[in-house]
């Protein structure tokens, strides 16, 4: 009999999600967990970096909707999105250790999608070019890339049938 895929869930974040939101972000820092020192130390670091990170979401989009991805109930991600230039941004999309490769970011993604086709608009994101499972993720979903900055890869997926697509056929 074949596992059951578990249910995922999006809701908009509150107040309460922030403890869940400091653990998901150290769980996306292995590279900082594995400095050779102070755990103290290493624990600031993690803290600075991320209130850095949530000063510049809210610094370069003020408008953004911040909302975590359950599975079953359970918190297992956060998905930040902002509409830029008419398109939407896919600012952040976080998903914890032990609910990874079991479909969260596939299915938030296609979720995303399938919106994104009912109202022709298209989706951005930027990947680290040295994240090869999310870059094959998003390739396997269409998106492609539209600019290289350094480390970083700009992604774009097109709703078929939109204008841009359209006038990208031509």
């Amino acid at each position: 009999m074949p596992e059951r895929l578990p249910a995922l869930h999006i809701r908009p974040a509150l107040a309460a999600d922030e403890d869940f939101f400091a653990a998901l972000y150290r769980s996306t820092r292995a590279d900082l967990l594995a400095l050779l020192a102070d755990k103290r130390y290493i624990d600031g670091l993690i803290a600075t970096q991320r209130q850095a990170q949530l000063a510049g979401y809210r610094e370069r989009y003020p408008d953004a909707l911040y909302q975590v991805l359950e599975l079953d109930g359970t918190p297992a991600g956060r998905l930040v999105t902002a509409c830029v230039d008419e398109a939407l941004r896919v600012v952040d999309l976080a998903v914890m250790p032990w609910a990874r490769r079991r479909g969260v970011a596939t299915e938030t993604l296609l979720r995303l999608q399938r919106q994104g086709q009912q109202k022709g608009q298209t989706l951005t994101l930027a990947v680290r070019r040295d994240n090869a499972g999310a870059r094959r993720l998003y390739a396997a979903l269409g998106f492609v890339s539209e600019d290289e900055e350094g480390a970083v890869l700009q992604l774009r997926w097109r709703a078929a049938g939109s204008v841009a697509t359209m006038a990208a056929s031509r």
